[in-house]
């Protein structure tokens, strides 16, 4: 089964409360590693290649780089193709600005959308067989259940998946976007938001209840194997290897059709006159995206295709 990690760049850089061992709080940044990164089983992995494409415009090169959100610092080399691209672009276009995102203005906005109407109660909400088993998953990663009594279950799903990564070492500041913005800030080099905050929440928020327990199940079933799950699609994600990623993301649909419509194929379309601007541009572009957006018959790569573009692998 594929699990679903990278979703939502969330408004929380406060710890959370209500949680007597968890000081770090969920950030912003390592719950935007949710939208679209997915941990399966995969198959061994072509060699010769990255999860890094160029496609050709007219006057110019738009090069698109597939992501992996977060990543263990010790496994965070960027690909050198990447860093070379980035030298070359005017800017970066990225699913969101990290560099225009601030404690303040996260915390300053209104929690609609992550909590439960008034009167209601996650366990409620997931009934007793699924909310004892957040609960069993919940309890070696010294977290109180109570804490999330009031929110969403796809909030609940979505910390369940974070905190756990976080356990294993991975962080979102070695992630691929996370460098990247890094180094723009430095360079005082732009990136182009593709999507707000607003919109990211707004996919979850509007799952119905049945649906975001599905998506609870879902993150349950798989995190038992995290750690190995996550270790092979990073090995797929550095080697390029798009037949496994592209089998990854067929399961994952025919698990979930309406929620991987939701997540990857309505979000390709929507940022796809975007890309195709760039490539009508005098200069540059570096792409920085989830993986999983860049593959299969309605990922960017072959729609870029279809409007007949040459976009080749490297």
């Amino acid at each position: 089964m594929c699990r679903l990690s990278s979703v939502v760049e969330q408004r929380f850089c406060k710890p959370l409360v209500g949680s007597s061992n968890l000081s770090a709080g969920i950030s912003a940044r390592l719950i935007a590693a949710t939208l679209c990164w997915c941990v399966a089983a995969i198959a061994l992995a072509d060699g010769g290649h990255h999860s890094f494409w160029s496609a050709k415009g007219g006057h110019n090169t738009v090069y698109l780089l597939g992501s992996v959100h977060v990543l263990k610092p010790e496994d965070s080399d960027l690909p050198p193709d990447s860093l070379r691209a980035y030298d070359n672009a005017k800017a970066l276009v990225m699913e969101l600005d990290l560099n225009n995102i601030s404690p303040e203005s996260l915390l300053g906005t209104d929690l609609s959308e992550e909590m439960l109407p008034q009167g209601q109660t996650l366990a409620e909400a997931l009934g007793p067989s699924v909310y004892g088993k957040f609960v069993t998953h919940l309890q070696p990663l010294g977290v109180e259940p109570d804490f999330f009594s009031q929110f969403q279950p796809w909030f609940a799903a979505i910390s369940l998946e974070q905190l756990e990564l976080a356990r294993l070492g991975f962080e979102s500041g070695s992630g691929v976007d996370e460098q990247f913005a890094a180094r723009a800030q430095t360079d005082n080099k732009p990136i182009i938001a593709l999507e707000t905050i607003e919109q990211q929440l707004g996919i979850f928020a509007h799952l119905s209840l049945d649906e975001q327990r599905r998506f609870m199940l879902y993150t349950l079933d798989d995190a038992d194997d995290t750690a190995g799950a996550t270790d092979a699609v990073i090995t797929a994600w550095r080697n390029g290897d798009t037949k496994s990623l592209e089998q990854l993301l067929s399961e994952s649909y025919a698990q979930y059709p309406e929620l991987f419509r939701v997540l990857t194929t309505d979000r390709n379309r929507a940022w796809l006159p975007v890309i195709t601007g760039l490539l009508h541009e005098d200069q540059d572009y570096l792409v920085i995206v989830g993986a999983l957006h860049l593959v299969g018959k309605d990922g960017i790569i072959q729609l870029l295709q279809q409007q007949g573009f040459q976009v080749v692998q490297h």
